[in-house]
């Protein structure tokens, strides 16, 4: 999970290895290793919700989840563990790594689907565990499976955690993320994953622009400009820039000025447990700083969505036959692919006529459900979604279903469809 506002360095190894709370009765010091194992199947470790924000319009777009060691983890502050990035890098040291990375995953994703928020949430990843040897792969996605929560909610954010990353090994990772489903954030932009030449070959779904940068924009030509032009190149890329560590009401206007779209910080909202709404004042102050801006002739013009391309609402229900679908998908030129919805709305797949035929054709299965022969994992955005977003989106799947329609949601139930040919040819006539 990602560090606290200060990162604490860690321990000498000795240090680790002597320091704690001697149990009642043992006699002995509890080693850290020991110490770590007892604190992942605690109650100690809990995670905090802070919401990123629209600077557009004041509405959160989405929430980072945050790692936070509770009251209880008393010993942590005894072996100098100060905060989650100390824990970190604790547990690297003693070959804990990839569980205390993993069990702070499991508590976010658990606490969105016990509460049952929408929309969309950032789990931060510490980019050492890929290379870990307790790694193994499809931990999140199998996760999300589990808890019915669909990966298209997630944002995969790739924290720095003293290690810097190479332009080869942070494009393997993001290959290896992106393949299961995931949207990716680069987080401290400017600062650890400053590289030019990363985020041209990585491309990224989302740049996070690091605080040191955003902290005192405001009166900073220069700096406004290195702002302004990672704000331009993400419009231009599909990548949609986040600024962290909004705390002053000028350097809002400043971000604004330069272009840039989202944004979390104390400011706009503190980390919180619970997930709840922006207080109306915060509201009013984005809303109020976001018509000064268009005022001023300095804001920039929000992207065309892909709601405004949606097409029909035809879908069909999981359990409708497979022969049935398939005979509608033949007689009708219209759809090249029907979703499979459930009752509340809820997208489960996605029949396209090609595969579904080719599968029939070779098989006796046409009584079977839908559900059993359904993609069950096509692209779902949200109609919010801009048009290049999308576009990056749907480019960057695997090859059979480079073509199949993006499915557009509205707070995770179903709105409609966008082909690929109507997707591309907004693009190309500069609809965005």
């Amino acid at each position: 999970m990602k560090a606290g506002e200060q990162r604490a360095e860690a321990p000498s190894a000795a240090r680790e290895e002597t320091l704690g709370t001697i149990p009642p009765g043992s006699g002995a010091v509890l080693t850290a290793p020991t110490w770590l194992d007892d604190l992942l199947v605690s109650e100690h470790l809990h995670v905090a919700f802070q919401p990123i924000v629209d600077l557009g319009t004041g509405e959160v777009m989405g929430r980072e989840v945050l790692g936070r060691l509770g009251p209880g983890a008393s010993e942590a502050h005894a072996r100098g563990v100060s905060g989650p990035q100390a824990l970190l890098e604790m547990a690297h040291s003693h070959g804990r790594l990839v569980a205390v990375d993993r069990r702070f995953r499991e508590i976010g994703i658990e606490t969105l689907a016990r509460v049952g928020s929408e929309g969309v949430f950032f789990l931060n990843v510490d980019p050492r565990v890929i290379d870990d040897p307790a790694f193994s792969a499809g931990f999140t996605r199998r996760l999300l499976e589990e808890h019915g929560v669909a990966p298209t909610r997630i944002v995969l954010e790739l924290t720095e955690s003293g290690a810097v990353l190479d332009s080869d090994r942070l494009e393997r990772i993001v290959r290896h993320y992106a393949s299961q489903g995931f949207r990716i954030a680069l987080d401290d932009v400017g600062a650890g994953y400053a590289s030019l030449t990363a985020l041209v070959r990585v491309r990224p779904h989302f740049l996070k622009l690091d605080k040191a940068i955003v902290r005192h924009l405001a009166g900073d030509p220069l700096r406004a400009h290195l702002v302004r032009s990672l704000a331009d190149f993400g419009r231009r890329a599909g990548i949609q820039v986040i600024a962290e560590g909004i705390e002053d009401e000028h350097d809002l206007h400043a971000l604004l000025a330069c272009g840039v779209e989202l944004g979390q910080g104390y400011l706009l909202a503190r980390p919180a447990p619970e997930l709840g709404p922006l207080p109306a004042t915060v509201k009013d102050l984005v809303r109020r700083a976001a018509r000064e801006a268009e005022r001023d002739g300095q804001s920039i013009p929000p992207p065309r969505t892909i709601s405004a391309l949606r097409g029909s609402h035809a879908s069909v229900l999981p359990a409708t036959p497979a022969g049935e679908v398939a005979i509608a998908l033949r007689r009708s030129t219209a759809y090249a692919a029907l979703p499979v919805v459930d009752s509340d709305g809820h997208v489960l797949g996605l029949a396209t006529r090609e595969r579904l035929l080719d599968e029939l054709a070779h098989t006796r299965r046409g009584g079977r459900p839908i559900a059993e022969l359904m993609d069950p994992h096509p692209l779902r955005v949200d109609e919010a979604t801009p048009l290049p977003v999308a576009l990056r989106l749907a480019t960057s799947r695997d090859e059979p279903r480079t073509y199949d329609p993006v499915i557009v949601e509205h707070h995770g139930r179903y709105l409609g469809t966008v082909t690929m040919q109507v997707l591309m040819r907004a693009i190309a006539d500069g609809e965005f």
